[in-house]
């Protein structure tokens, strides 16, 4: 295929008189905290503004309001005064000039924002020949990873002749099961794959990289990701599309959709090495390669310096600047003096390791025009998180294909994304959020539609947004950064089989707050905290143990001082379980559980809670952390939420005998 700088003189409105400094037309935020954590300070770096725009709201929420503030273009800072200690906050900076947003800056901050015990679900689906081909260690390491992270695991083997309606009714059954908390999936090895689109050069139904050839179907995970939506297979797309797989007619399978139907429900991620021959080895050797540099950075054996490396072979690109987005994601996650634009990827990516990197050139399937070819991945490449732009290679399905060879290298590559069409927004990760929570809120976003006007870095319409060529390439689990594990772990039964006594080595994590002690009584359950602060001490008593068999995971915890703020970060854990214990505490599956009374629900905000006399009550928000905790001494409880975010929470009461659950609107 020949290389083709992205083709856009039928669509790009040109810009020529805002001046070509594409670092200029990202607004590169950085964040921080007084020491009291009292309020927010916003510090960022940009020229030639008239004013600067703030807006705020919480990652709960997908809707901006009215401006926080508004400052003098010759003031680089805000200072948020009204920021709560233990929230996580979205900022966005808009450059104001003549009445026009000339530039554009997001950033996550918080203060001491609490730990993220996921209590969520991951469904694995993999092939046969795959699974069969790893060892069942490899498995069963894979597993417990996740179970050690906090969520539910459940691995699906399924065939790789499959038609993907048939992978999507797997997947859609499982999350039916629970959609509050079956919320990710990796595909693995030889999982079918989707096209979908009807997308055609010269029209606004144009296909992602603008080349005239390339329309049609494209290659789609998001088909299995979307729950409500209509997916179609009526429409013929067959005109000036070169290749056959990207040809679509009806009822050959692929869908017609390049947009997607509805908002994507579930998080979905990629690992698939089948026929990329450059990289000499078999796929299902490079699946192993893949998982063994899962394990080890998510056990927190690999330290990678915070810095970020990119590299944009096309500028102004005619007003579009799709690096905009590409400055702002680095600034946010490594800091805006830890970036580096000059030198080559792979020379740099060989020489020293990358926490992010963000490239971009004309292309074909198997290059990347100024950055290299896919068969350069065969070398130990040591950039963890990676963004590529170019032409054709978003179309992934394709033999060496250069978004997904990234994955393939033996050094410490984990996730690649094809991104700037449209813009993908990766800055919730400097605050300990996973890969997979930017991923869905970029497929799923809407937010710049009204800043298309005279807006550096954007388009005049809305037809690259919310498009089916965004994939993960990668584990949506991933966050930024990982703890060393404690080691060694042994419950002990004492006290005539009435406690257990916990002991365990430290971890070697410089600056770790202690470890937090969690339980529960049923194998590959959900296990729930026991201690109230971090424990640092080496060793632990559990008073008031289960009867009968209790299984403990212990955990590393440390405070951590990220680019934008500080947030409570914690390791994979260590297992252990001590049986026959003669144990007063009820058991989880024993525990009654009852409808909670909440009134008024939906709420304004302030709302009554009617439960047991001497209950705990604890709410949490729908990405599972707990927000509100507090006892009930007469069984009524009224609590004010009119500064939460508006939209969904679950409360749960207890009593010790009994459970109490439900969920509160607040509107």
């Amino acid at each position: 295929m020949k290389k083709s700088l992205l083709f856009l003189s039928l669509i790009l409105f040109t810009l020529s008189s805002f001046g070509q400094n594409i670092k200029d037309s990202s607004i590169l935020v950085s964040a921080a905290s007084d020491i009291a954590e009292t309020k927010i300070t916003l510090t960022w770096k940009t020229t030639d503004a008239q004013s600067f725009q703030i807006h705020r709201k919480t990652t709960t929420t997908n809707q901006w309001g009215a401006a926080l503030g508004t400052v003098s273009g010759t003031i680089n800072t805000f200072i948020d005064t009204s920021a709560q200690k233990g929230v996580l906050y979205e900022y966005r900076i808009m450059k104001i000039k003549g009445n026009n947003v000339r530039a554009i800056g997001y950033v996550a901050a918080g203060m001491s924002v609490p730990l993220n015990n996921y209590k969520r679900n991951i469904l694995i689906l993999v092939d046969s020949s795959t699974y069969n081909g790893l060892d069942s260690n490899e498995w069963a390491l894979l597993k417990n990873d996740y179970y050690m992270d906090g969520y539910g695991v459940y691995l699906k083997l399924i065939s790789e002749y499959s038609k993907p309606p048939a992978i999507k009714a797997e997947i859609s059954t499982w999350y039916n099961l629970n959609k509050m908390v079956n919320i990710q999936c990796l595909l693995i090895g030889r999982v079918p794959v989707a096209y979908s689109g009807t997308m055609l050069a010269a029209t606004v139904d144009l296909p992602p990289d603008a080349n005239p050839d390339h329309g049609g179907a494209w290659p789609t995970d998001l088909y299995y990701a979307e729950m409500n939506g209509n997916w179609t297979d009526n429409a013929t797309m067959t005109t000036n599309v070169t290749r056959d797989a990207n040809k679509n007619i009806p009822g050959d399978g692929k869908f017609d959709q390049h947009f997607i139907p509805n908002d994507i429900d579930i998080q979905i991620g990629r690992i698939d090495f089948r026929n990329l021959p450059s990289q000499g080895k078999t796929d299902i050797f490079m699946v192993a390669q893949y998982l063994k540099k899962l394990h080890h950075y998510k056990s927190g054996r690999i330290k990678v310096t915070e810095r970020a490396f990119i590299a944009d072979n096309f500028g102004y690109l005619g007003g579009e600047m799709p690096m905009r987005s590409g400055w702002n994601n680095a600034s946010a996650i490594v800091g805006i003096n830890n970036i580096t634009n000059t030198g080559n990827y792979f020379d740099s990516s060989k020489a020293k390791n990358w926490l992010w990197s963000n490239v971009m050139g004309g292309g074909s399937f198997t290059n990347c025009s100024g950055v290299g070819n896919s068969g350069q991945y065969k070398d130990s490449i040591l950039s963890v998180f990676n963004v590529a732009f170019g032409s054709y290679f978003g179309d992934w399905n394709t033999s060496d294909n250069f978004l997904r060879s990234c994955l393939a290298s033996k050094g410490l590559t984990l996730t690649n994304v094809w991104a700037h069409r449209p813009h993908w927004y990766f800055h919730q990760m400097a605050m300990g959020m996973q890969v997979g929570h930017s991923v869905i809120t970029s497929q799923n976003n809407l937010t710049d539609i009204s800043l298309n006007s005279s807006y550096i870095g954007s388009f005049n319409g809305n037809y690259l947004d919310r498009r089916i060529s965004m994939n993960l390439m990668g584990d949506p689990t991933l966050r930024l950064r990982y703890l060393e594990m404690p080691s060694n772990l042994v419950a002990t039964k004492i006290n005539n089989d009435k406690q257990v006594s916990l002991t365990w080595d430290a971890s070697t994590e410089s600056g770790i707050l202690g470890y937090n002690i969690y339980r529960t009584n049923k194998e590959g359950d959900v296990y729930y905290a026991i201690n109230s602060s971090p424990i640092t001490a080496l060793t632990f008593t559990d008073t008031d143990p289960y009867a009968g068999t209790n299984y403990y995971v212990v955990k590393a915890v440390k405070l951590e001082t990220s680019n934008c703020g500080t947030y409570l970060n914690s390791s994979l854990g260590i297992a252990a379980e001590a049986n026959n214990v003669d144990g007063s505490n009820t058991s989880i599956n024993q525990l009654s559980v009852h409808s909670l009374l909440i009134y008024p629900n939906p709420s304004q905000g302030v709302f009554e809670i009617t439960c047991p006399k001497n209950a705990q009550i604890t709410i949490y928000d729908m990405n599972g952390r707990s927000i509100y905790s507090q006892s009930s001494t007469n069984g009524q409880l009224v609590i004010d939420g009119s500064m939460w975010t508006k939209g969904l929470y679950v409360i749960h009461c207890t009593d010790g005998e009994t459970v109490q659950t439900g969920k509160l609107v607040i509107q």
